[in-house]
C-alpha cells in the first residue's frame, strides 16, 4: 500500500544523469508553486523541503488534502495532472524544485528516464492516495494523528531525525492542520489538546510542537502493520507512541 516504505529517487542532479539537465528553484515558505489550473509545461519535482496540496472546492476557497515532501514530482505527467495543475501546490517550508522541459523528459533513448519517473510517479501518487484514504478511513483523532505523523516525516525529510531536542516545530496553523485532517478548527483544538495532556504535542496560537518525535517519525509504519486501531483513541494513541518511544 504504502509510499511510507517506500524511497524515492533521489533527486541529487549527479553528473552525467538526466536530472543534471534540470533547473532549481527555491520557494519561500508559504510562496505558491503551482496553481490549480494552471498548464503544466515542465516536469518539476521537489528536491528540498516540504509542500502541501490545496484542492478548489469554490470560487475563493480551497481545502489542503495533502503534504508532499523530497522526491515528489508535481509537474507534468505527474500525479497532480498531466497537462493542468489538479492542485494548488504551497510551500511549506522553503522547497527547491528541478525544472526539465517536457522534450527532455520524453525524447529518444529514454529507458532509464522512463524507469526511473515511474517510481517517482509511483511513490508520489502513493503518498497522495495514503493521505486521502486515511481522510476517508479514519475517526478523527486517527486523521488528525495520520497527519501530525505525516508532516514530521515530510518536514525532516532531507534532515536527521530527530535532532538534539526529539521535538519538531511544525511550520503550518492550527487550521491548515485541520483542513489536512478533515477537521473543524474546534475538533483539531480538541484533540491537540488531548495530545498535549499526554506530552506529545504543545499548542499555541499560531504554533503545534511535536514532541517524541522519534516516535511521530515511524507511526504510520506501526499503523501500517498493526492497523488503525492502534491509534483509534487517545489511551491507545498514547500507548503505541510511548512503546515506540521507548524503542528508540
Amino acid at each position: 500500500m504504502s509510499s511510507r516504505g517506500k524511497r524515492a529517487t533521489p533527486i541529487d542532479g549527479a553528473a552525467d544523469h538526466w536530472l543534471s539537465d534540470g533547473q532549481v528553484r527555491t520557494y519561500r515558505r508559504g510562496q505558491t508553486i503551482i496553481s490549480a489550473g494552471s498548464p503544466l509545461a515542465e516536469w518539476i519535482a521537489i528536491s528540498g523541503g516540504a509542500a502541501f496540496l490545496a484542492a478548489p472546492v469554490a470560487a475563493d476557497t480551497r481545502v489542503a488534502v495533502a503534504a508532499l515532501w523530497l522526491g515528489d514530482v508535481i509537474g507534468a505527467d505527474s500525479p497532480l495532472g498531466k497537462l493542468a495543475a489538479r492542485y494548488d501546490v504551497t510551500a511549506l517550508v522553503d522547497v527547491t524544485t528541478l525544472h526539465i522541459p517536457l522534450t527532455r523528459v520524453r525524447d529518444r533513448d529514454a529507458l532509464q528516464r522512463s524507469a526511473e519517473t515511474g517510481e517517482l510517479y509511483a511513490a508520489t501518487a502513493s503518498r497522495l492516495q495514503d493521505q486521502i484514504t486515511m481522510r476517508l478511513a479514519g475517526n478523527g483523532l486517527q486523521r488528525l494523528v495520520s497527519v501530525l505523523a505525516t508532516l514530521a516525516t515530510a518536514l525532516t525529510s532531507t534532515a536527521p531525525a530527530g535532532g538534539a531536542t526529539n521535538s519538531l516545530a511544525l511550520p503550518v496553523s492550527q487550521a491548515c492542520i485541520g483542513q489536512l485532517s478533515g477537521l473543524s478548527r474546534r475538533q483539531t483544538w480538541i484533540y491537540l489538546g488531548q495530545l498535549a495532556e499526554r506530552g506529545w504535542s504543545r499548542t499555541a496560537r499560531t504554533k503545534v510542537t511535536l514532541d517524541g518525535l522519534n516516535a511521530w517519525l515511524v507511526l504510520m509504519a506501526e499503523v501500517e502493520t498493526r492497523g488503525l486501531e492502534c491509534i483509534a483513541t487517545l489511551d491507545q494513541c498514547d500507548e503505541t507512541l510511548s512503546r515506540l518511544a521507548a524503542l528508540k
